[in-house]
């Protein structure tokens, strides 16, 4: 494993109820803050409105502080505002993004918290 893959995480979610998914991919810089992060979706709806929202709130954060995030970092920044039929796609997204994190976090031997064992 070179440098660069040690420095990139990948996480997808997929709910067992619905044809959709998010995978977001984060790009660390060398201090672990996100240089970058970029989304792939399938299965329609809102989904890539809630991936393209999160994506852009978090270059700059330290990838250890991703674990802390709710979907209200969608919620916030997403346009126009989800529907209460929606509101389940922000969590998908969040999902990915934190296995994203938890992937880098291994890869790198950091220390991560979370309450969630699904990372």
């Amino acid at each position: 494993m070179d440098a660069n893959d040690k420095l990139t995480g990948v996480g997808v979610s997929r709910p067992l109820d619905a044809e959709a998914e998010a995978e977001i991919t984060l790009v660390l810089a060398p201090d672990f803050t996100v240089q970058s992060a970029a989304f792939r979706v399938s299965g329609g709806g809102r989904l890539a409105d809630c991936a393209e929202a999160l994506c852009g709130q978090l270059e700059g954060h330290d990838v250890r502080d991703l674990f802390q995030m709710t979907n209200n970092v969608i919620y916030y920044n997403v346009e126009p505002d989800l529907t209460r039929a929606d509101l389940w796609q922000a969590s998908v997204c969040v999902l990915a993004a934190k296995r994203a994190a938890a992937d880098v976090c291994r890869k790198n031997g950091l220390k991560f918290e979370t309450e969630c064992d699904c990372v």
